[in-house]
């Protein structure tokens, strides 16, 4: 009986367009130590309070979907600059779905002159670690702070003075799930050991933490 009541679900977990591996856990979201992880994010704690009300919008929005959305947030005041909220837009010229992608055009960089100290949050729907594409952002665009808020619960923090060789980095990742650790795991060592020789900072963020 509770095989076919989970087939059932699963089937309309599929006409709805839902991801089942892509589900926010609810419990963990709305736990007191998911909160606290936030508390002390960063130095200001509006900056923080800012972090996790984004944190908790986007989780909610992108629940069951592979669709990322991202906030930039004045580092000073901890306001919003900008939105992006990606809606499962089509490219016109190849016909591929924008998923597991934070894209951006002129109008959200016009929003970001004349900010010097920007912290970034944007979620991932695979529950994963930052990207090599994620830290090469963040030193490009001269980000003081990113944050990855995972589907299930984990929150990364991460920052870059220098690019990363995305080469270098599926290397790593892919020499650690030789070594049979799970993905996220795998990926987690490698930017751990990128780190020893390059400029930049990571860490999973738990709820005890200080800055």
């Amino acid at each position: 009986m509770n095989s076919l009541i989970n087939e059932k679900r699963e089937d309309e977990y599929s006409h709805k367009g839902i991801d089942r591996a892509a589900l926010i856990d609810k419990s963990v979201i709305e736990s007191s130590d998911y909160k606290r992880k936030f508390d002390n994010a960063t130095e200001n704690p509006q900056v923080n309070k800012t972090l996790y009300t984004s944190a908790k919008e986007m989780l909610y929005d992108r629940s069951g979907t592979h669709y990322e959305s991202m906030r930039w947030i004045d580092g000073e005041t901890g306001e919003i600059i900008a939105k992006f909220d990606n809606m499962g837009r089509i490219d016109a010229l190849s016909g591929k779905d924008h998923e597991l992608k934070v894209e951006y055009g002129a109008n959200t960089l016009h929003k970001l002159k004349g900010h010097n100290n920007i912290i970034v949050i944007h979620n991932h729907p695979n529950s994963s670690a930052p990207s090599a594409g994620d830290f090469n952002s963040a030193f490009v665009r001269g980000y003081a702070l990113g944050f990855v808020a995972t589907h299930d619960g984990r929150l990364f923090k991460y920052s870059s003075a220098e690019l990363i060789s995305e080469i270098l980095y599926t290397k790593y990742w892919q020499r650690n799930i030789a070594r049979h650790y799970d993905e996220v795991d795998a990926q987690i060592i490698a930017i751990k050991e990128l780190s020893r020789n390059l400029k930049i900072t990571f860490k999973e963020v738990i709820h005890n933490d200080m800055v």
